[in-house]
């Protein structure tokens, strides 16, 4: 899945050589993509799906930077923001993703994306970074 190239600049250290790799899928329904800058991760991304029914809040119990709602991220004491169908911070958000026909009945499509320790942490640009992958997302195979 391709993300535009502007809203990945903001968590993009200097460096030589961007690289993408895959995750492998150890748990049914999980999707992963990191996202490196001379060999060491900035970003990674990924696709869950849940339950039918599952709530923002629920599903960012495993979101990386997003878990515990109030005090999350790298630093352990940003403010998530909840802005329907997104919930986001500076180092993680996760968005609730618009499927026309989802791929897995009876469930429902999350995405996270979440900055690494090197990548550079921004709310507004993480919100824009979010909604453009789960835009992606929700065109891709996963929901066709």
């Amino acid at each position: 899945m391709t993300v535009p190239t502007d809203r990945l600049e903001p968590f993009l250290p200097g460096g030589e050589e961007i690289s993408v790799r895959p995750g492998v899928a150890e748990i049914d329904g999980i999707e992963r993509c990191r996202l490196h800058v001379d060999g060491k991760e900035v970003l990674s991304f990924t696709t869950e799906w849940w339950e039918e029914g599952t709530g923002l809040r629920e599903a960012a119990t495993s979101a990386a930077g997003l878990s515990g709602h109030d005090s999350i991220g790298l630093g352990g004491d940003e403010k998530v923001r909840e802005e329907l169908p997104y919930m986001y911070s500076k180092t993680g958000a996760l968005a609730v993703v618009s499927c026309a026909k989802p791929r897995k009945a009876d469930q429902e499509l999350f995405a996270s994306a979440r900055v690494s320790a090197v990548g550079k942490p921004d709310e507004a640009a993480m919100k824009k970074l979010i909604a453009a992958y789960a835009e992606t997302v929700g065109k891709s195979d996963e929901c066709a």
